[in-house]
């Protein structure tokens, strides 16, 4: 049996964040979260089985509310993307496979989960797949996705914290921290005629950023790290070291376990 306290810690845990993100569904969910625990509170304790029964109904409302909202939502208020030729689609612009993934997005401050994504690396654009059609997003409404277990926000370039930007777009999110690491990977289709035929190339570029005190600076060398994380120098180095990471040939992993570690230091 379950007490009421750690009941109600348990819930607060696992749905507060997204039930923020679901405004249509906020009221009724909550009233049946209230109904259960004023319910409880009367009977001093709440069963396991109530508990669980609970928890499964508030899960399937929102399953529901993730497969039903189709035409009528805020997530296909967007052009229709029309995709690119066969010869372009074999070296892929888009991030990881030219094919849909399952992932999720946050669109006009409502989260929707399971849906079939697209990261058009080329255009900075994400398309979704409805039952019928391929959708371009509104950048502007969509503030952050998710995409082969890899979380993307959109960041804007200005001024002050953000110069060193390359552009206003979205960014690979590899740390989410107190200070935060982020990549920004862009590619650009090359024409080449070769003989008779024209080919298509795709160049890549990738540009890493990380996020302290409120600013931006790009990470140019191994050099900008010890500079940005000075007075953690020394351990930086060591750290590096006893890892065996490699800036050079493993600029991903090297850079998140980094900034990972500074994080920890910084505490």
């Amino acid at each position: 049996m379950a007490s009421i306290k750690s009941w109600k810690k348990k819930t607060k845990f696992s749905y507060y964040k997204l039930l923020k993100r679901m405004p249509a569904l906020r009221n009724l969910v909550l009233f049946a979260i209230t109904f259960f625990i004023s319910y409880g509170s009367v009977n001093a304790q709440l069963s396991s089985k109530d508990s669980s029964f609970l928890l499964t109904s508030v899960k399937n409302v929102l399953t529901f509310y993730d497969q039903n909202i189709e035409e009528q939502s805020g997530k296909f208020n967007g052009s229709q993307n029309i995709g690119y030729a066969n010869a372009i689609l074999d070296k892929n612009p888009y991030y990881n496979s030219p094919n849909f993934g399952k992932g999720y997005i946050i669109y006009d401050h409502v989260f929707y989960n399971n849906v079939l994504l697209l990261f058009d690396e080329v255009t900075d654009i994400v398309i979704l797949q409805d039952s019928s059609h391929k959708i371009e997003l509104i950048s502007e409404k969509l503030n952050s996705f998710g995409l082969f277990d890899t979380k993307f926000k959109y960041l804007t370039k200005n001024e002050t914290t953000s110069s060193a930007l390359l552009k206003n777009g979205y960014y690979q999110v590899l740390v989410d921290n107190k200070t935060s690491l982020f990549k920004k990977e862009t590619k650009k289709i090359n024409e080449q005629i070769i003989g008779n035929e024209l080919n298509y190339q795709i160049e890549i570029s990738t540009h890493y950023y990380i996020l302290k005190d409120n600013q931006y600076h790009e990470v140019q060398s191994k050099k900008t790290i010890f500079r940005l994380f000075k007075e953690k120098e020394k351990e930086i180095k060591h750290f590096i070291k006893t890892q065996h990471l490699s800036y050079r040939h493993e600029k991903d992993n090297t850079l998140t376990d980094v900034v990972e570690y500074y994080n920890l230091l910084t505490k």
